[in-house]
């Protein structure tokens, strides 16, 4: 990402993709070639915190500052994805006999090598995952319970109308950006256990490649829609 787009945003409030208000940007790391390395943001109370070039996106026109689960599935995601289709493309050319078969079976070892690595890492990145969604239920849950005391509070005549209003709105935004990660979070967990099925079965629910060059076209999670 360059510094040209992301320095627009310096001292203004920057959001996740979900619409949160992170904090605000107060600075920008960038190395010679201006692309951007890391940000700062200023989270209130005297914190801040620097988060990487990994992080940062677009929505739109927009800048957005990734969650960190988001940017470790997107990122396992494309090297996952990309090791098996390497594989694949080494498979296909050993079958033809075109190329010499023994420098063709010395790559496919190396790239499976390294799809083991991932698979590794791809189980950790789940776990991440796994663990945010209870993290988010358990905010669901806790946003159900202030909303029903500020119920309680309002039917007994101890908050007025416009009090209760503005409290019930702003809790049940809360609640839906929750909703709307929880189910972002589930399509990511389910999109990695693609990953990990033999490459059959991958293949048996995703149409037919029309050559080993052209990529398939699958449904994403929300973030490979998301520019960096």
């Amino acid at each position: 990402m360059e510094v040209s787009f992301v320095e627009q945003y310096v001292g203004e409030p920057v959001k996740d993709p979900f619409g949160r208000v992170v904090g605000t940007l107060v600075s920008v790391y960038s190395n010679v070639d201006g692309e951007v390395e890391a940000v700062e943001i200023a989270l209130g109370g005297n914190r801040f915190q620097k988060i990487g070039a990994e992080r940062l996106g677009k929505k739109g026109e927009e800048l957005v500052i990734l969650p960190e689960w988001m940017a470790e599935a997107k990122s396992i995601y494309k090297k996952m994805d990309t090791a098996l289709r390497r594989i694949k493309a080494l498979e296909t050319m050993m079958s033809t006999g075109d190329f010499n078969k023994e420098i063709v079976n010395e790559m496919k070892k190396k790239m499976e090598q390294q799809a083991n690595k991932l698979r590794g890492k791809l189980g950790e990145v789940k776990r991440l995952l796994k663990d945010r969604v209870a993290e988010l239920e358990d905010q669901i849950l806790e946003m159900d319970r202030a909303l029903i005391n500020l119920q309680m509070s309002y039917m007994a005549g101890e908050i007025s109308d416009r009090r209760y209003q503005q409290a019930a709105s702003a809790i049940r935004h809360q609640k839906e950006i929750a909703y709307e990660e929880k189910k972002a979070v589930k399509e990511w967990i389910e999109k990695l256990e693609r990953l990990e099925k033999p490459v059959e079965e991958q293949e048996s629910a995703t149409p037919a490649q029309s050559s080993a060059s052209t990529p398939q076209q699958t449904h994403v999670p929300l973030m490979l829609e998301l520019s960096d």
